[in-house]
């Protein structure tokens, strides 16, 4: 987390005083940064998140893109698959009931997984030995959600310490419910190009993110004993800031 903080930082400072400043002309920019048109590349920020904050890979973006350079324009293209599963840590919970001596929680897990295609442009600076850009990509794609609950009973012993204990009546009143939906939206990017060579570059790229989410009803299956999801199963909107892009491209 304070790793991302300090790339935010740095990115935006780097944006403004870029942006502030007047158009950079050089007749060796073209030589030097697009001697290629095309570019392919692939999203390492599943590995970097496993060595720097060990986050499990599933957590994290896993994205192929390709970019048509029309100057100090691209048009790219990506495919993209997000997973974040939650089944053996639970996303949160909350007590039910208490008395003097115990307690009972509900405890509430969550996973999704969805795939999609993404289209749009960047606008590109140059600086002399790396660029910046600002683009905008338009999402479609498909996933599934799968959302299930427990209980778990804890009582006070002769210590005065709570300890877990079975109890059958609330083990049974687990649920579950799982469906699929489409997906459309758009991201926003703000990236900084640091080329290795004149055919590999590398790219820090922060990409806030607004989706809108539209459940399959027929594909909705739920088992639900006690009405914790009432109103899950609905079309719903999301909006995410965190992901973090490191991409490393190919020139060709």
């Amino acid at each position: 987390m304070k790793f991302k903080i300090l790339v935010i930082l740095f990115l935006n400072l780097n944006f403004v005083s870029l942006y502030c400043q007047k158009d950079i002309k050089s007749d060796t920019i073209s030589k030097i940064y697009e001697s290629e048109r095309n570019y392919i590349g692939i999203n390492l920020s599943p590995l970097f998140n496993v060595f720097t904050n060990n986050d499990p890979i599933e957590k994290a973006k896993i994205s192929f893109i390709y970019k048509k350079n029309f100057g100090t324009l691209n048009a790219r293209f990506s495919f993209n698959y997000l997973r974040d599963p939650t089944n053996n840590v639970f996303d949160y919970y909350y007590p039910t009931s208490s008395s003097d001596s115990t307690i009972t929680y509900r405890y509430l897990f969550s996973d999704y997984n969805h795939y999609d295609f993404r289209f749009g442009f960047e606008k590109l600076r140059y600086l002399s030995s790396s660029r910046f850009h600002v683009g905008l990509d338009g999402i479609l794609g498909f996933g599934t959600q799968t959302s299930n609950y427990g209980h778990q009973f804890y009582m006070k012993d002769t210590t005065a310490s709570y300890l877990q204990f079975s109890n059958n009546l609330l083990n049974n009143n687990s649920g579950n419910i799982s469906y699929h939906y489409l997906i459309a939206g758009f991201d926003m990017s703000f990236g900084m190009d640091l080329f290795l060579s004149e055919s590999i570059l590398l790219t820090f790229q922060l990409t806030p993110q607004f989706n809108y989410f539209m459940v399959n009803k027929n594909s909705i299956e739920i088992i639900d004993p006690i009405g914790e999801y009432k109103n899950h199963g609905r079309n719903y909107t999301d909006f995410k800031i965190g992901y973090f892009d490191l991409l490393l491209t190919y020139k060709f």
